[in-house]
């Protein structure tokens, strides 16, 4: 067996990826799960008058409001939108909605609840009763070979599970890179700096020193409604947001799955480390960007550092640097990051054995519970951003 399919084998044996075909009780709407240039033009303007996505929304699933809503739900502007797309009634309400904004009771009716129950649900959970099941904080690689059968019922699969990225990504960072929150305020056109202080409660002090406001220490959907339509309005979205903003600090450590947990233990972190961070960080919180090993400045990347958000005990503020002259996302990845620590899991997205430079999609998102803050997040629609 060569050495590069002999990897492919490990790996997909892994994380389950040789194992099983999804099998749902409704057509799947493949059209969903194609980036938005891909759509037609009658669908791309369907999606954008009908049912308000923008190409970023589009492309990383779940993440438009109106995908938590019902079929009957909808409005009937939002139903011609849906119906245009090419879903139907009972597509939309198991692929989108799954769901999820029916009553317990009609779930009995339905004969979905006991789908639910197979991922842990009750009745007292799902009324917001009691805690969310643990399947809430899995990936789908991590759901047992019975929970995926139940969520496959409820039209769910791999991509829609983990919430997916589609965004066009041409960096060696796992997500796009969002230039505009590294210019400094007063390079910022009206329109940001008014969304920046109305929306989110950003001032210029705290634009310009990264890191020092509140809202960065929290998860994207951790977020209040408001801020999370003004980091949209900016041009965050999930994905981008935890990454670069948050990097992934407020995350539970059973989070990390994949190459993210690849990524943090190659840090040096442990789940005891990471839960009492300011008892034992490991060595390479007290490295410079310039002493990291490159599997460390790999590691790094993935969680959306580069060197002067890395080392930011040597500048300032936003002003004190130029990112066009310490960053190039768009070039070839810096010969001293050593992306190959991902080969077996895959990077952002990228099939294992396969991690190399260029256009990086599909990169994975599950919800999770913020381990930094009290807020909670559920996926089921009908509790998400309550």
């Amino acid at each position: 067996m060569s050495s590069t399919l002999s990897k492919t084998v490990i790996a997909a044996l892994a994380t389950g990826s040789m194992a099983r075909d999804d099998v749902f009780p409704v057509q799947k709407p493949e059209f969903r799960y194609q980036q938005f240039s891909k759509l037609d033009r009658v669908q791309q303007r369907a999606a954008t008058d009908k049912l308000d996505f923008t190409a970023v929304t589009w492309n990383a699933l779940g993440l438009n409001d109106v995908e938590r809503k019902g079929w009957d739900y909808l409005t009937t502007d939002e139903q011609v939108g849906a119906t245009q797309l090419g879903f139907t009634k009972e597509s939309w309400d198991c692929f989108i909605d799954h769901y999820s904004s029916a009553y317990w009771a009609e779930l009995v009716a339905g004969n979905k609840a006991s789908q639910y129950m197979r991922l842990g649900w009750s009745q007292e959970s799902w009324e917001g009763d009691s805690d969310h099941p643990a399947s809430e904080g899995k990936w789908w690689d991590q759901l047992s070979e019975d929970e995926k059968k139940a969520a496959n019922q409820l039209c769910y699969f791999k991509m829609n599970w983990n919430q997916e990225d589609m965004n066009p990504n041409n960096s060696y960072f796992p997500y796009m890179f969002p230039a505009f929150r590294y210019k400094p305020w007063n390079e910022l056109s009206l329109s940001m700096q008014n969304t920046a202080i109305g929306m989110m409660n950003y001032t210029e002090d705290l634009w310009n020193d990264l890191g020092t406001h509140v809202a960065e220490k929290n998860t994207f959907l951790n977020l209040d409604s408001t801020m999370r339509e003004g980091a949209m309005e900016l041009g965050f979205y999930t994905h981008n947001w935890d990454c670069f903003m948050n990097h992934y600090q407020s995350y539970y450590w059973s989070s990390f799955h994949a190459d993210l947990l690849v990524a943090i233990t190659t840090l040096g972190w442990t789940e005891d480390s990471w839960t009492n961070d300011m008892q034992s960080p490991p060595l390479s919180e007290s490295k410079s960007w310039a002493d990291l090993t490159p599997e460390e400045k790999a590691a790094a990347t993935r969680m959306c550092y580069f060197e002067q958000t890395w080392d930011t005990d040597l500048w300032v503020t936003l002003e004190d640097f130029d990112l066009s002259e310490v960053v190039t996302p768009d070039g070839p990845i810096p010969k001293d990051i050593n992306l190959n620590i991902y080969e077996t899991t895959g990077y952002a997205g990228r099939e294992p054995a396969d991690v190399i430079a260029g256009r990086y999609i599909n990169a994975s998102y599950r919800t999770m519970v913020s381990s930094g803050v009290l807020a909670v997040v559920a996926l089921a629609g009908a509790f998400l951003f309550a």
